[in-house]
């Protein structure tokens, strides 16, 4: 309680009770299960129009020594269950892989087990003879049978098999009595711990330990967890909440260079390996910088143990989706940004295509399993394992993007190479990956003839795991949400990126008996990548803006697939061309939303894109038809409701600018859930953004 006086530290803790250590004074803030320790009158929140360098210091609030930023939460929450889904199915093939191991060991045991049986005839053979030397020699018959020298006994071999070389020597003296080894019962009855598999997390950028609380408290199968932070000062901060957390057996505090610490875990010295050397890679690394996490992709990539898990966070979106400093983001991330509505996805592919291209140096094959654009930043997790032959197919997932962004808004993908099936003899197919043939267009837009623009190598393949956010979204739905605060924003934006999948055809995973996560084939591409947004189509053709619901329908019914983006409102995702879109938007302003006379102007793109339009006595379709009402020029208008249910789904038209274009508001709505969806929040509060870097330690 905030009125209360300071307690000491190993207080059990509580949200704003007011904590005093070595002289300090802390306030308690919570977030999830865990308890962090800042100043009282740290600040938690920053104008973004105020000139930190001129703004006079106010006197209730002081710069933070340790970077806290309270609106992450959703950030947090979100990385608690993706890590935890990913554990889950992680633990549970390391069990696979435990029991499978087992077998085999059961296996060698029970012929250990024989071969001792055959030792103990022996034994029993030789007492009944009334043998009692300490010593035989026993000589092998050309028959397969052995013979006691001294006695001239001979035995079956079968009973004698593979005596170890302690006990028989180069001229086959042995023990008479043949005593197997003693097991030690008291050792064996001893009760043993049950096993449980190694699941280590590095947080590599931890400032005040918050991450690394968080894990150790709502993930019940974390086995270590590092928090690791170049600076002292924010070291002992992590120290500090460790112990008011009560979590000293579960988080291991380390201050270093998070880059220097992960190749030191990836190449350990040579005198530390041994027989009981035991690797200390991570099973997941969380790499969450102020900035860009590029620097330290490349170490996190060979410090992860095979099937890890890497979660990456970048914060520059001023760098990877914006052209105002292109060299800065080639510099980054190996590529160019895109200009354009859509460029916080561009921003996302060349993130994922600068990890992509790390992992292939070193044999490496990534899986996307989660790809976010949220507020100011963007938040990956990708599973990396080692796969040689998976590399392979990266040309034909990776692609140049041309844009018309100073035009139409338009954009055409070039692949850089082709993932081509070939079969094989006997029934076998395999895949050859020759170079991709370009370019794809042509220098200027084939639409309004503006100049196109190069954006660049990015990644081509799916963003997300659709059985990856069906288990998140399992989780969600069970979450508390006094813990999880951002609850309502996990289960809206999760559930909009998985219907995002739906825009693709449907390909089957590649699934195992022990996989709660299946793999998506290698060879799969994305072939909607990003979106478009019928407002800004709308400020090129100067009309009034569709609903979204129109264009929807109108796409639906000549056959194309449709979906919204989780980046921004109002967006759709399609599988339709261009053609096929700027013919929709020609037929609008024609049927619903006539355009004044001189709006558009020779020479603005607009104006071309109009002077393609077909005749409307020249528009087919694939089928007849019924039951809609028609204009005067036999154009079906918007249908009612009723109609739309009696709309059977078609194949997409094979000439997309000549097809009957019908604005089916009906079938342009999306299904309604079982409950509202928050897919798009607003922000919350005023000046919710990214803050000022912490100072520091010194």
């Amino acid at each position: 309680m905030a009125d209360a006086g300071p307690v000491s530290i190993d207080v059990a803790p509580k949200a704003g009770q007011l904590v005093q250590h070595e002289g300090k004074t802390y306030r308690t803030v919570k977030e999830g299960l865990a308890y962090i320790l800042i100043p009282p009158n740290a600040k938690t929140s920053q104008d973004p129009k105020v000139n930190s360098k001129n703004a006079k210091e106010s006197v209730s609030e002081v710069h933070q020594n340790v970077f806290y930023n309270p609106i992450q939460q959703f950030n947090r929450d979100l990385s608690v269950l993706a890590i935890k889904a990913f554990g889950e199915d992680f633990c549970l093939k390391q069990n696979s892989r435990r029991q499978q191991q087992k077998q085999k060991n059961d296996g060698r045991n029970e012929r250990r087990k024989d071969r001792k049986v055959g030792r103990n005839d022996l034994k029993r053979k030789l007492e009944e003879d009334g043998t009692e030397h300490k010593v035989v020699k026993i000589r092998r018959l050309d028959n397969g049978k052995i013979m006691d020298e001294t006695n001239g006994n001979a035995y079956d071999a079968a009973k004698q098999i593979d005596l170890p070389h302690s006990e028989v020597d180069q001229d086959g003296i042995t023990t008479a009595d043949a005593t197997p080894i003693v097991e030690n019962l008291k050792a064996k009855e001893a009760p043993q711990p049950p096993w449980k598999p190694r699941f280590r997390i590095l947080d590599a950028l931890s400032a005040t330990g918050l991450r690394a609380l968080r894990y150790a408290q709502e993930i019940p199968f974390a086995t270590a967890i590092i928090a690791n932070d170049m600076d002292q000062g924010a070291t002992k901060s992590i120290e500090l909440n460790v112990k008011h957390n009560g979590l000293e057996s579960m988080i291991v505090p380390n201050t270093g260079n998070a880059i220097g610490h992960m190749y030191h875990v990836a190449y350990p010295p040579h005198d530390s390996h041994g027989p009981q050397h035991v690797s200390a890679k991570y099973d997941v690394i969380d790499l969450d910088p102020y900035g860009t996490a590029a620097p330290f992709i490349d170490a996190a990539l060979q410090a992860l143990n095979d099937g890890g898990l890497l979660c990456v966070t970048c914060t520059d979106s001023g760098v990877f989706a914006s052209c105002g400093y292109s060299e800065k983001t080639f510099a980054l991330y190996g590529g160019m940004p895109a200009k354009g509505a859509h460029s916080h996805e561009t921003g996302l592919r060349l993130i994922l295509n600068s990890i992509a291209t790390s992992a292939a140096k070193i044999g490496l094959a990534i899986e996307p399993l989660l790809s976010l654009s949220i507020d100011f930043y963007v938040r990956v997790f990708v599973r990396v394992r080692k796969s040689p032959a998976e590399v392979k197919f990266y040309p034909g997932k990776t692609m140049l993007t041309y844009e018309c962004d100073h035009g139409c808004g338009a954009w055409h993908t070039q692949s850089f190479g082709r993932n081509s099936l070939q079969q094989g003899k006997n029934n076998t197919s395999f895949f050859k990956h020759p170079i991709a043939q370009g370019p794809s267009v042509d220098r200027l837009c084939e639409h309004c003839g503006s100049k196109m623009h190069v954006a660049g190598p990015m990644w081509a393949g799916p963003l997300h795991n659709g059985a990856f956010i069906s288990r998140i979204l399992e989780a969600v739905d069970c979450a508390d949400g006094d813990v999880y605060y951002t609850k309502p924003r996990l289960e809206g934006m999760l559930d909009t990126a998985l219907e995002e999948l739906a825009v693709n055809e449907v390909v089957l995973p590649k699934t195992q008996k022990d996989n709660l996560i299946p793999k998506l084939a290698p060879e799969v591409k994305d072939n909607a990548p990003f979106f478009f947004i019928p407002s800004v189509l709308s400020k090129v053709m100067r009309c009034s803006a569709p609903a979204e619901a129109f264009i929807k329908g109108a796409l639906r019914h000549a056959g194309y697939k449709v979906a919204r983006s989780h980046c921004k409102p109002g967006s759709i995702k399609t599988n339709a061309p261009w053609p096929a879109i700027w013919h929709i938007m020609r037929e609008w302003i024609r049927q619903k939303a006539p355009i004044k006379e001189g709006a558009l102007r020779e020479g603005m793109p607009g104006y071309r894109i109009m002077q393609a339009a077909a005749p409307p006595q020249e528009l087919t379709t694939n089928e007849d038809h019924s039951g809609g009402e028609k204009s005067s020029d036999g154009t079906p208008e918007v249908v009612t409701e009723l109609q739309a249910a009696q709309e059977p789904h078609k194949e997409p038209h094979k000439d997309p600018s000549r097809f009957k274009v019908v604005f089916d508001e009906a079938l342009g709505r999306d299904k309604p859930g079982k409950k509202k969806l928050v897919r798009y929040q607003e922000n919350p509060r005023e000046n919710w953004g990214p803050m000022s870097r912490a100072k520091g330690s010194g």
